[in-house]
């Protein structure tokens, strides 16, 4: 009873300094908290659909790029004669031969164009035509009227319309298979008026749902959707979803109209991020719906430990509070608050006395270290946050350096077609090899590739120099078990460009003939590049190798001496570069890869 009966008379007496602490101390802390989850919440919140919005947008790029090679080919078919023609001719006219002849040339132009990107190319012709119900290339056009899209191609008059997806199985195939279909009407050059067809290319939705798999980070949370211009799916990776809505029409109608943009909204009880972008070909729109718990599960996990970590300063000051309470009525509490004020004084507290008052006492040296612990956890604070900023402008340089080698490939293809619509096929031919060139020398951004990726490098490379100086042909020759061998990334290019440049642009008539090979030696292997131009010395070669030495100054040594540093770092000092030529027989330079992987420390 003792016990009871103080408590009581200390309560008494200290109850308007508590409650006045805890307003003071604890309620401004508590709103303080509540206020910079709130803040941190948004923020991350806003990186995160911004940032989902940049990959959203290069899926849109790829997407757009896919569809327009598809146009690109619908729009060759309607201008190319051999297939208007044959269309718009009269069917009763002629013999049946003839419209053998006629099915056969139209049935090998339509295949020669189908592959990965178009599954299948589908005419639709004058039922009176004898190969209208083929059923495999060709069909009636009284067939087209029963589809459901017939219609929309009709009002589109020409253009391209984009048939959602569709499940639909081939004659002579097993099984079927979900596709998307460009489609179009074909008119007479010579009645434009008279409709003599309708053009239907089907493209797999698997193409296009590889694309959003390649962009989506979590292969269990799959979230990204292409979507029609009615917020049906038309691809996701979950195939039980296409067909489906993915919202209510009164929240798809909501976006219809507006090109890109996130937008906050709820279904049913739970709130969502609707990130999108529309493609340019066909106005459909690629969408991500983000639960947003899903975006603050990560900043959840961070501020646990932040809550952790404040909660202990928190109690930290409590306990701080308590003993000031106390220190007025229990005299023995005075010896433990200056000991504890001592340590926190040994810490760091005294660095900022001098913006205190000058006086004396357990609660001022208290005080001193309360605002020590508060400035430097502050400053902990906002250096993390500079931190997770800089993070985050790193990651959106990373999304917006992606998206310019797309650009520079659909201008060459632009320049490709215009080619092409001109005639220039050699320019055509030009523009494909730099474009091939181009696309493996990036190869993903990576440093070593398989031996399979260099060769087909060093063909478009030859391909290219074959159209430049037209003087020399090549041979190109390795083994199908060392395609998966890896090895730097343009090791073999100086080489063909030197046999090409100093050894049969110097012979007499620039004629000549250069041999690319790779051969399987010692579990190792060897990549030889041989050419019959002018041809070295002994001395010549001696000199080239003696010229490894020190930086070279000619253009064919750098070359050559880049060559060996590259193979000497990668192979670790194992590998082995060398030449052998003869003045007007040619030369051979010949790279040796050792077996195995390349020694981590071992350098020649």
């Amino acid at each position: 009873m003792g016990v009871v009966r103080k408590f009581r008379l200390l309560w008494a007496e200290c109850r308007r300094t508590i409650i006045l602490y805890l307003l003071i101390v604890l309620l401004p802390a508590g709103v303080l908290l509540h206020y910079y989850f709130q803040r941190s919440e948004d923020i991350f919140e806003r990186q995160v659909t911004v940032s989902i919005l940049n990959s959203i947008r290069q899926v849109k790029i790829n997407l757009d790029y896919r569809l327009s090679k598809v146009d690109e080919i619908s729009d060759a078919l309607i201008l190319n004669t051999d297939l208007y023609d044959p269309l718009a001719g009269d069917p009763l006219a002629g013999t049946h031969y003839s419209q053998v002849q006629e099915e056969a040339k139209l049935g090998n132009l339509v295949r020669s164009l189908q592959g990965n990107d178009i599954r299948k190319i589908k005419l639709y012709v004058n039922p009176d035509k004898m190969y209208a119900r083929e059923h495999v290339n060709f069909f009636s056009l009284d067939e087209a009227k029963e589809e459901p899209w017939y219609g929309q191609v009709m009002r589109s008059n020409g253009g391209v319309y984009w048939i959602p997806t569709r499940t639909v199985s081939y004659l002579g195939s097993p099984g079927s298979v979900r596709i998307v279909s460009s489609a179009r009407i074909i008119r007479d050059p010579g009645n434009y008026a008279r409709i003599v067809g309708i053009l239907e290319l089907d493209v797999p939705e698997a193409n296009l749902s590889a694309i959003l798999a390649q962009a989506e980070y979590q292969e269990s949370n799959r979230t990204m959707y292409v979507v029609d211009g009615d917020g049906f799916i038309i691809s996701q990776t979950q195939e039980d979803l296409i067909g489906t809505r993915l919202l209510q029409p009164d929240m798809f109608n909501a976006v219809r109209d507006q090109a890109s943009g996130i937008r906050r909204m709820t279904i049913g009880d739970e709130a969502y991020y609707m990130i999108f972008d529309t493609l340019d070909e066909n106005g459909w729109k690629v969408v991500s719906l983000l639960p947003v718990r899903l975006i603050n599960r990560t900043n959840a996990d961070f501020n646990v430990g932040f809550s952790i970590v404040l909660s202990l300063s928190l109690m930290l000051l409590v306990i701080l509070g308590a003993f000031l309470v106390f220190a007025n009525v229990n005299r023995s509490m005075i010896a433990r608050l200056r000991h504890i004020t001592e340590q926190l004084k040994e810490r760091g507290a005294a660095v900022i006395e001098e913006g205190l008052p000058r006086r004396r006492g357990v609660v001022i040296q208290l005080e001193k270290s309360v605002t020590h612990m508060l400035s430097t956890l502050q400053q902990l604070l906002e250096d993390n946050y500079r931190t997770k900023e800089k993070e985050k402008e790193a990651q959106m340089r990373v999304l917006q350096a992606q998206i310019n080698p797309h650009f520079l490939y659909n201008a060459l293809d632009t320049i490709n077609w215009m080619a092409l619509t001109k005639g220039a096929k050699d320019i055509s031919r030009m523009l494909q090899m730099l474009a091939q060139y181009f696309r493996l020398s990036l190869s993903k951004g990576k440093d070593i590739v398989t031996l399979e990726e260099e060769m087909n490098l060093a063909k478009a490379y030859l391909e290219i120099q074959t159209q430049r100086f037209h003087s020399f042909e090549y041979e190109l020759v390795y083994p199908d078990s060392l395609a998966g061998r890896l090895l730097p990334k343009l090791i073999v290019q100086p080489i063909i460009e030197n046999a090409i440049l100093h050894g049969i642009q110097n012979e007499d008539g620039h004629q000549g003939c250069i041999r690319l090979e790779v051969f399987e030696q010692g579990g190792g292997f060897v990549i030889r590049v041989a050419d019959n131009g002018t041809g070295m010395s002994e001395d010549k070669v001696r000199e080239l190798f003696a010229s490894f030495s020190s930086l070279p100054t000619s253009t064919s040594s750098y070359g050559l001496y880049n060559v060996w540093e590259r193979l000497r770092l990668y192979s670790g000092g194992a590998g082995c570069l060398n030449v052998t030529s003869m003045p007007g027989e040619g030369t051979t330079v010949s790279l040796t890869f050792p077996d195995g992987p390349p020694p981590p420390h071992r350098v020649q």
